[in-house]
């Protein structure tokens, strides 16, 4: 299952996901590196809807909901930080 974006290397699906899989932090993590995970989600999912099948405004959505959840992590770890040097 390889695809190739205009102007990009191929890339497999099936391997970015299992790497990205294998990647997913720990639950006693940090926000910062569980908010670069679902940022990597992100990219994959919008590399997959970049492929304009069926599926594209649904891999957008997703992608949409890990940059999001990504920003309130990086919000929560700000805010965290703030309070320990105050």
């Amino acid at each position: 299952m390889e695809a190739r974006l205009m102007g990009s290397a191929p890339f497999n699906v099936v391997i970015e996901m299992n790497s990205l899989y294998l990647a997913r932090p720990s639950a006693n993590a940090s926000d910062d590196t569980v908010a670069a995970w679902y940022r990597a989600k992100g990219r994959l999912h919008e590399r997959i809807a970049a492929e304009g099948d069926d599926d594209a405004v649904q891999e957008l959505a997703y992608a949409t909901a890990s940059y999001e959840h990504a920003i309130r992590l990086e919000r929560r770890s700000s805010a965290e930080a703030l309070r320990q040097t105050a």
